[in-house]
């Protein structure tokens, strides 16, 4: 029987705590217990074991991504929803990177409901561009840049590049989202 009071919820949110402080790969359901205060075999009362633990990490990654970006695009439009997403999505890959990394593993998971979020997530892409009047196919092949730059970017500086001085202002990361716009607004006034 599952400890009285424990939840899935609350293992999940233990395992996010100690994914940041050493790294989701490096989790193991021994030490999460541990930290619960509870025997490893309790866990299985809530969990199926480690790759579900991943399953409902990347769930709760993606639930706090899009939770952010949608706090920092809520009353804007145009450019300034995309800088405002743009920003939002660096500050999270930045300030949770353990969950950003298992975030990005979500591909790998077939279970509909993460399936589910995915295709939300994927949807705040779209959603900036809707201003625009893009037809569908070309919105997804922008939404799908502008995510493949954000995370390009986000995954060399987790991994020790940009070393030098104006990466460290953010002034390449501006500049990026700058022609980020360009190319919305280039492409909104060839197709308008």
């Amino acid at each position: 029987m599952p400890r009285k009071g424990l939840t899935r919820e609350e293992i999940v949110g233990a395992a996010a705590a100690l994914a940041e402080q050493k790294g989701a790969e490096n989790l193991t359901l021994r030490e999460l217990a541990d930290a619960l205060g509870v025997k490893t075999a309790s866990l299985y009362n809530h969990l199926q074991g480690l790759p579900e633990l991943n399953a409902r990490l990347a769930e709760l990654a993606l639930d706090r991504m899009m939770q952010t970006l949608e706090e920092a695009m809520a009353g804007k439009a145009g450019t300034a929803a995309l800088r405002a997403l743009a920003a939002a999505y660096r500050d999270f890959a930045r300030e949770q990177p353990a969950l950003y990394r298992a975030m990005v593993s979500l591909p790998r998971f077939t279970d509909p409901e993460l399936i589910a979020r995915k295709h939300a997530f994927m949807q705040l892409f779209s959603n900036v561009l809707t201003p625009y009047g893009f037809a569908d196919a070309e919105r997804v092949h922008l939404s799908r840049t502008i995510r493949s730059a954000l995370h390009g970017y986000c995954a060399l500086t987790a991994a020790g590049f940009f070393q030098l001085p104006l990466a460290a202002s953010g002034e390449s990361f501006d500049r990026m989202v700058d022609w980020l716009c360009e190319i919305v607004e280039k492409e909104a006034a060839r197709h308008g």
